[in-house]
């Protein structure tokens, strides 16, 4: 999984995300993929965006489809609902493609474990697979995908602040896209592994409401007691923190998350977790009158000294159009 944070202050946005990326084996165990992933991303020069969720679609990490996507999309004068727009259709095409394969994929595992009338369907990010065994008994199996999540934030050709969330595969009517705060609003959104940042916010863990006994008392003595627990989260204000403030809340916030997860294995309650934040904390600065600057990146490295691959120009390339379809080709400067 991740953690990215953006901060919004006075001053403008400050956008931050851990670099840990995980995976599933062929026997379901969550392991360790990499301690360097991308999930900041600059879009324009006043507008970045964040990443957390499903790490590959169609053979390319996320770092990579952001790369297309810009190659695809001249942004740089557009407003930042523009961008969040054009965005979702991008990656929701991607992520629905994924699902319609990985559907194919699963209904031909059952076929040839002997299964017939295999049917599949598709909720949101789960595949429903329904048939029937050898025996004619009938079966009914869900598989669910990680989500993919975005936070993007930036400002307007005319100085306007925006912080939008896009979750697929939610409908873009409905909760695939949700603008998170206004323009001159200040405040904190988070996506990915939230839990260990909303308990040491909030004072507790919201898994608290979902205990049978909370779920047990009347009505109106929960909501008095919710009410109550909901008092005890900090008072933190937002539109006074100054970027070097927000700067270091973003990147304690992430580092606790990931010490936490080091040393712990779930709760009492629910034991059994792996961690899903670390590595280096990326961190980056939007302002009006600077636009987006990096404050902290990831380079390539080889015994302490870095190359920034994205700050160095690209390969030229010709277009080839043939019927629908077309080919990028490099051609490498004489």
């Amino acid at each position: 999984m991740s953690l990215a944070i953006i901060t919004t202050t006075n001053e403008g946005n400050i956008l931050a995300a851990d670099s840990m990326e995980t995976y599933r084996n062929a026997i379901g165990d969550v392991r360790e993929g990499s301690q360097t992933r991308m999930k900041l991303f600059q879009l324009n020069s006043r507008v970045g965006c964040v990443a957390c969720g499903i790490s590959f679609l169609e053979n390319k990490n996320i770092h990579q489809q952001i790369l297309i996507f810009k190659r695809l999309n001249d942004l740089e004068n557009l407003t930042v609902v523009k961008i969040v727009d054009l965005m979702y259709d991008f990656f929701f095409v991607k992520y629905q493609k994924h699902l319609d394969e990985t559907a194919e994929k699963r209904k031909k595992e059952f076929e040839v474990r002997g299964h017939k009338n295999v049917e599949t369907s598709l909720e949101l990010e789960c595949i429903v697979i329904k048939s029937k065994d050898g025996t004619g008994k009938s079966h009914e199996q869900r598989f669910c995908l990680p989500i993919m999540e975005l936070l993007v934030a930036g400002h307007d050709p005319d100085g306007s602040n925006h912080v939008y969330k896009i979750t697929i595969p939610d409908p873009k009517e409905k909760t695939g896209i949700v603008k998170k705060l206004e323009n001159e609003q200040c405040g904190a959104t988070w996506i990915g592994q939230t839990e260990v940042l909303i308990r040491i916010i909030r004072g507790w863990s919201p898994e608290i409401k979902k205990l049978r006994i909370i779920q047990e008392i009347p009505d109106k003595k929960r909501e008095e007691l919710l009410r109550q627990f909901d008092d005890q989260e900090y008072l933190i204000n937002w539109g006074t923190m100054t970027v070097q403030d927000a700067i270091e809340f973003s990147n304690l916030a992430i580092r606790t998350t990931s010490a936490i997860q080091k040393i712990t294995d779930g709760t009492w309650s629910k034991p059994g977790s792996s961690p899903g934040v670390g590595g280096p904390v990326d961190i980056a600065v939007i302002t009006p009158e600077k636009g987006f600057v990096w404050v902290k990146k990831k380079s390539i490295t080889v015994s302490g000294d870095g190359k920034d691959i994205d700050s160095l120009p690209d390969l030229k390339t010709v277009r080839v159009d043939a019927d629908e379809d077309f080919h990028e080709l490099n051609l490498s400067e004489k």
